[in-house]
Parts: structure tokens; C-alpha cells; sequence
């Protein structure tokens, strides 16, 4: 078994959920569930892991945390930021180029839900317009 099978199988169990259960409230085939617990699968892709949180009722970030898309350091850095208020003023700023975090697939986050790399192309088409000479 993998971690991520165990970990995912602790916290159904602890939800109180069959596998069964679990499939009907995320839309995620049981034998599929039942293959990443077991480690005949690897690690859910991060749109799999959005359907499995909604259906343990879990931020997907705690998921994708779990599955090693997101460092723990930045979870942590997250919930430092929200006890603090930040000043721009006496941060560094360093520019980052948004095409490549757009092009990139690194998880990016809005309304506490992660795009898809179709939302990001999206979002790319309309600021090439919003943006256009």
C-alpha cells in the first residue's frame, strides 16, 4: 500500500464512510478508491483529489498536501499569512511572469479551489484581450 492509500483509507474511516459511500459523494468510481488504498493505483490526479475532498468534506488543499502536490511548508506559510497583515510595502517584491504560471502546472488557487489547466488557458484568453495593444 502507498502512503497516500493509507492516509486517503484513515481518513475515510474516520469520516465514518464505505468506500461505496465515499464514491456516491464524490462521483469517484469505488473500485478506483479502492485501488488507490490499496496501492494497486498511485497518487489520484489533482482534479480526482478535488471530487474525493468534496466528498470526505475536506479543504482539497489538506489532499493535495497528502498527496505531495503542495509542500507542507507552504500550508504552513498559508495559515501564517492569514494571522498576519501583510504590508506590500515592506515585502520584496519580485515580479513573476503570470504567463508562466499560467503555462505552468503548478496548483494555482482561486475561491479556495484549484484551476484547471483549461480554467487557466481561459484566464490566459482573456487577459491576452483585456490586454490587447
Amino acid at each position: 500500500m502507498n502512503k497516500f492509500g493509507e492516509k486517503l483509507r484513515k481518513l475515510r474511516k474516520e469520516k465514518g464512510l464505505s468506500i461505496r459511500k465515499l464514491s456516491e459523494l464524490s462521483g469517484v468510481a469505488h473500485s478506483y478508491l479502492s485501488q488507490v488504498e490499496t496501492g494497486k493505483r498511485g497518487t489520484p490526479k489533482v482534479e480526482t483529489l478535488e471530487k474525493i475532498a468534496t466528498g470526505l468534506n475536506v479543504p482539497s488543499f489538506n489532499l493535495l498536501v497528502q498527496a505531495g502536490y503542495i509542500d507542507p511548508i507552504d500550508m504552513i506559510m498559508e495559515n501564517e499569512r492569514e494571522d498576519r497583515e501583510w504590508s506590500l510595502s515592506e515585502q520584496e517584491q519580485t515580479p513573476i511572469e503570470l504567463n508562466f504560471l499560467l503555462d505552468s502546472n503548478h496548483p494555482l488557487f482561486f475561491q479556495d479551489r484549484i484551476l484547471t489547466k483549461e480554467e487557466k488557458a481561459k484566464i490566459k484568453s482573456v487577459i491576452e484581450i483585456v490586454l490587447k495593444d
